[in-house]
């Protein structure tokens, strides 16, 4: 989900896409409130079959539990925080936390369903930097932080502190 603001971000000086941490299973409504006070936020979401004993329904849920994207100046994300259903603002060394305009274009790539990427293991190891090169996450960075079998690995995305699963691709280690 995308505000309705946020179809054409605003090129003012200062402007960045920093995270806001919400209270648990509370993200549309958060993203609903700051939508209407006219903040352009970003709430990446991805539709899913649920299996209940009865039936099954296909929802959508957030692609990031309790995380919801702000585009703002700096300034401005105090004020965003101090929404309802907004617990606070993701941070990194006391500064909020900024995500790239290349890891946002990746999370609208995932979002959208691009394909999956394959993973060739060769002498890849956990904790090495990581670049993916082809798929729709190609051109990401981050660190490996994990190998599942031959199918899966995960990648950490340093400025989200969240890892990305990605199944079958390529990832080749950064020199």
């Amino acid at each position: 989900m995308i505000s309705e603001n946020s179809t054409k971000l605003p090129q003012k000086e200062g402007c960045r896409w920093m995270v806001l941490y919400t209270k648990p299973r509370a993200e549309k409504r958060a993203f609903e409130i700051l939508d209407q006070k006219g903040f352009f936020v970003y709430l990446p979401c991805s539709t899913i079959l649920k299996q209940w004993s009865d039936r099954k329904k296909k929802v959508t849920e957030p692609l990031f539990k309790s995380y919801l994207f702000i585009y703002c100046p700096q300034d401005m994300i105090d004020i965003a925080a101090r929404e309802d259903n907004i617990v606070g603002i993701v941070k990194f060394e006391r500064q909020p936390a900024v995500v790239r305009d290349e890891e946002m274009a990746v999370i609208r790539r995932v979002e959208q369903g691009e394909p999956d990427v394959e993973v060739e293991h060769g002498s890849l190891s956990v904790g090495q930097k990581v670049q993916i090169t082809a798929g729709g996450l190609k051109g990401l960075t981050g660190t490996l932080t994990e190998i599942r079998g031959a199918r899966k690995v995960a990648i950490k995305i340093e400025s989200l502190g969240v890892n990305l699963l990605i199944s079958p691709g390529h990832v080749e280690e950064i020199k």
